[in-house]
C-alpha cells in the first residue's frame, strides 16, 4: 500500500508540474488565509463544490497531497477509472452503504499522516443547478471520519469573481449509458471559472466534540463546519 502511495503522490506532482501553468492562465486564482493550512499530519481537507473544476482548483495551490473522496459513479467516466487509481482518489458509493474497502482506504490515509479531501456538500450543489444560491446541505460522513479517527478538519471554500454558465457537455442520454444516478443526467449546466478567491479557513478541533455521543457529535461537526465555510464565503472577509 505505501508504494501504491508514494506512487500516486509522484503521479500528482508530476501531473501538477504539467497541468499547473496552462490551469493559471485560464483561471486567475488568488489564495487567502494560507497560513491556516496544516503543513504536517492527518488532516480533512473540506470545500463547497459548484463546479467539476474544485478538485483541481484545490489542488493547484494546495501544498500537500490530497487523497480526494468521488462518487463512486465517477468511476464510469472513460478514462477516469485510471485517473482514480493513479492518483489515490478514492471511490465512494453515494447512497451511505460505504464499503469496507472505502473505508480502509481512508483509515489508509490518515495512518500515512496524509489529507482526505471532501466536498460535504456531495453533488447536491451542482443538481439543484442555482449557481446563487447558499450552500447545500451537509452529509455527515466526513464528521464521523474526524471523530472515529481523530483527525481535525480544514473548511475551505472557492468564491467566483468572475465565471460562465454552460450547457453541461455529456448529453443526458450518454450520461445514462455510462450508469450515473438520474439526478446527475438531469444536471442541466456547469461552470467554468475565469477568477476566483480559494480562502482556506481556521482548523477545527475535532477534540472539541469528542466528548459527545458519535450521533451528537457528528451533527455538531458538520453544522460548525458550515457555519465556517458559510463565513469563509462572505466577500467582508477578502476586504480585510
Amino acid at each position: 500500500m505505501e508504494n501504491t502511495v508514494d506512487q500516486a503522490k509522484k503521479n500528482v506532482e508530476n501531473i501538477k508540474k504539467f497541468v499547473t501553468p496552462f490551469f493559471n492562465l485560464a483561471v486567475n486564482t488568488t489564495v487567502y488565509g494560507y497560513h491556516n493550512i496544516v503543513p504536517t499530519g492527518k488532516l480533512i481537507l473540506t470545500c463547497n463544490h459548484r463546479s467539476d473544476m474544485d478538485p483541481f482548483v484545490i489542488g493547484s495551490v494546495f501544498p500537500r497531497f490530497i487523497s480526494w473522496i468521488a462518487a463512486e459513479y465517477t468511476t464510469r467516466i472513460p478514462l477516469f477509472k485510471d485517473f482514480v487509481e493513479k492518483t489515490g482518489t478514492i471511490p465512494m458509493a453515494i447512497d451511505g452503504n460505504i464499503s469496507m474497502a472505502s473505508i480502509k482506504k481512508v483509515q489508509q490515509v490518515f495512518k500515512n499522516g496524509d489529507v482526505l479531501g471532501i466536498f460535504p456538500e456531495g453533488h447536491d450543489y451542482m443538481v439543484q443547478n442555482d449557481f446563487s444560491a447558499p450552500l447545500a446541505n451537509f452529509h455527515s460522513g466526513f464528521a464521523a471520519f474526524s471523530l472515529r479517527n481523530k483527525v481535525d478538519i480544514l473548511p475551505s471554500v472557492i468564491i467566483p469573481e468572475e465565471e460562465t454558465i454552460t450547457d453541461y457537455p455529456i448529453p443526458p442520454l450518454v450520461r445514462a449509458f455510462m450508469g450515473m444516478p438520474k439526478e446527475v443526467c438531469d444536471i442541466k449546466r456547469r461552470v467554468v471559472y475565469k477568477k476566483i478567491n480559494v480562502v482556506f479557513g481556521e482548523v477545527i478541533k475535532y477534540e472539541n466534540y469528542a466528548h459527545l455521543p458519535l450521533d451528537k457529535g457528528m451533527v455538531a461537526v458538520s453544522e460548525e463546519t458550515k457555519r465556517r465555510m458559510g463565513e469563509l464565503q462572505k466577500v467582508d472577509y477578502l476586504k480585510k
